[in-house]
């Protein structure tokens, strides 16, 4: 299988190493997480799951999403000014999102290590971008305008 498309028991996996209980409704949230695609907000993850298990409560969603935010399965990220996107902890990323089209771009982890370094020497400043995206504009909206 492709590490950058684990399977739902992949990812329960992670769960039950982190010390996390195997359920019904969290197998049925990460099914919904991994088929929304890189970035998903709860909204989306909440219809997913009531139209395959009208059982499990948008509140079981919900909770489940927090709990796996926890043990570091899955990490959310603000995008733009749109609701929380939820996607997979691993790899390790960073956001960059076009302030004309939409568009996302992975940055590796280490991408800004330089800038955290100096932040943190010059200003004794300690950098935490994960839950943000870093805004401007992508290669073709630069050549629009």
């Amino acid at each position: 299988m492709n590490p950058s498309h684990p399977s739902a028991d992949d990812v329960l996996a992670r769960v039950r190493r982190a010390g996390g209980r195997m359920t019904a409704s969290r197998r049925a949230v990460v099914e919904a997480l991994l088929a929304g695609g890189h970035h998903v907000t709860a909204d989306e993850i909440v219809a997913r799951v009531s139209r395959d298990h009208p059982e499990v409560h948008r509140s079981t969603v919900y909770r489940t999403l927090e709990r796996l935010e926890t043990i570091g399965v899955i990490t959310h990220v603000h995008l733009g000014h749109g609701p929380s996107t939820f996607h997979l902890a691993d790899p390790p990323h960073h956001h960059a999102v076009c302030a004309s089209c939409g568009a996302v771009v992975e940055v590796p982890w280490d991408a800004l290590d330089d800038l955290a370094a100096e932040l943190h020497a010059k200003h004794g400043f300690e950098l935490s971008p994960q839950h943000f995206a870093l805004s401007g504009l992508c290669t073709a909206c630069r050549h629009t305008e």
